[in-house]
């Protein structure tokens, strides 16, 4: 014969009290009706207010910066016209350069130059790019 029991309850301390009348009742043979006390009222927290950011609009750039990077950019598509004999720099030797010219002049300045070609590191330079931005490093100053 078997025989199984289950106990149903919404808290832990519900499930003990039910636990502990059925094992009162397995030694006395009296099953009493248990009383679960009601859970006290919890007083209603005040919802708190949220606000919402605003965001503050960007303030475009001075054109006038514009002009002077599309000036660079034809000059670096001068030189390029003109080396293209040159070997394409790899992705070593332009870390190495920037690396030598950070040492130099400072990072700040060769970031700089990484913003000026529009990429984030050296290793993004596009291979159409690289003897000019070689060729900047070996300018900075």
């Amino acid at each position: 014969m078997s025989v199984q029991i289950i106990i149903n309850s919404e808290t832990a301390e519900e499930a003990l009290l039910k636990i502990a009348a059925l094992a009162a009742g397995l030694t006395t043979g009296r099953v009493e009706p248990i009383t679960i006390p009601a859970p006290a009222a919890e007083p209603e927290k005040p919802k708190r207010q949220r606000q919402t950011k605003t965001e503050t609009p960007k303030q475009p750039e001075p054109p006038a910066e514009e002009d002077d990077q599309a000036d660079d950019v034809e000059e670096h598509l001068d030189q390029q016209d003109a080396g293209d004999n040159e070997d394409v720099p790899t992705d070593v030797d332009l870390r190495a350069a920037a690396s030598e010219a950070g040492k130099r002049v400072g990072a700040a300045q060769v970031k700089g130059l990484l913003n000026k070609y529009g990429v984030p590191n050296v290793t993004a330079i596009p291979a159409s790019d690289r003897r000019a931005f070689l060729r900047d490093l070996e300018g900075l100053k």
